[in-house]
């Protein structure tokens, strides 16, 4: 019997946890951040962060100890290469000069990892490359990590980017008539679209738009502060999620992912990305997702097609996809 994993994904604005027994979600849920805990989708204050995780699942009576989570873009350094066909020996000692370009610390700072995407053989069949998608994290963001969830109660096993948490979702999914995926998560700061090739990742873009902007504009347009617009945000109070400031963003959201779908079709030619699948917190406010349906020439799908199948409601699950993908092993 596979043992249970929780899995978290910690937002600026939200803490996603999720529990998966190995076939089934068995819960999912959302709690507020408090303000000024993640700035930039870094944790400010690791010990605080452990005090609010602990908190929040004592609340819910979380069960379990062993817990995977998302780590932010800015500490996860993620890039697709070729490499030369070699043995895993080699590879652990050339994987980090694949990321000479974007380490700031000395290469042994860094842990690395790696999965095998495709091989490549010559004509005669002998193993002539490796496609990989690799990874590096330093090592003392492990180690904080590490020692925030053991305050927590929990013990982290795995560390992962969001990247691979939406690929381990479409490993488990098996749906071999789609060839390409993309994930849109409507995020508080920003917009990210995420593209697969099957369980393959391709790329990454991101729109420097999100739900924050949507607060801002609610609460300009009624004269309250960011907190409660926010509140009338989720709560459509008084038509809130329609207001023309709030659909202005809305519109500059679905423009800037057309730009990106369009620019991502130009340098791949051979691709013919058809769907997206929604998740994060703007997935509850229809007047987006209309407004990126009337933007993209894309099918847009719930993520709760992707999920492996669950004991509760759809309510939260689309908020925490990336929590049930990172505890996906």
């Amino acid at each position: 019997m596979a043992k249970t994993m929780l899995g978290f994904d910690i937002g600026a604005c939200e803490l996603k946890i999720a529990q998966y027994d190995g076939s089934t979600v068995r819960r999912a849920l959302t709690a507020q951040v408090p303000d000024n805990l993640v700035k930039n989708g870094v944790i400010i204050s690791y010990a605080a962060m452990a005090d609010f995780i602990k908190e929040t699942a004592r609340e819910n009576r979380v069960p379990g100890r062993d817990c995977a989570v998302i780590l932010p873009a800015s500490h996860a350094f993620l890039r697709r290469v070729t490499v030369p066909a070699m043995t895993e020996e080699q590879l652990r000692v050339n994987l980090p000069y694949e990321f000479r370009d974007f380490l700031t610390m000395g290469k042994d700072k860094y842990f690395y990892d790696y999965v095998v995407n495709s091989l490549g053989r010559d004509e005669e069949g002998n193993p002539k490359t490796l496609d990989l998608t690799a990874a590096a994290v330093p090592k003392e963001v492990i180690e904080d990590y590490r020692d925030m969830f053991r305050r927590a109660g929990f013990r982290l096993r795995t560390a992962i980017p969001v990247e691979c948490a939406y690929s381990n979702l479409l490993r488990t999914h098996g749906d071999t008539d789609i060839k390409e995926f993309s994930f849109l998560d409507l995020g508080h700061t920003a917009a990210r679209l995420y593209i697969f090739t099957g369980p393959r990742f391709e790329a990454t873009r991101v729109i420097d738009i999100g739900l924050s902007h949507v607060d801002e504009a609610i609460a300009d347009a009624t004269g309250v502060d960011e907190h409660v617009a926010r509140t009338y945000k989720h709560a459509d109070h008084q038509g809130a999620q329609t207001l023309e400031s709030a659909m202005n963003v809305y519109n500059a959201i679905a423009l800037d992912l057309r730009k990106a779908v369009n620019f991502y079709g130009f340098n791949n030619r051979e691709s013919d990305l058809r769907d997206i699948w929604c998740c994060g917190g703007g997935v509850h406010i229809p007047a987006l997702r209309e407004a990126i349906g009337q933007s993209v020439e894309l099918t847009l799908h719930n993520i709760e097609e992707l999920l492996p199948p669950a004991t509760q409601s759809a309510e939260d699950l689309g908020a925490c996809a990336a929590a049930i993908g990172a505890a996906i092993q």
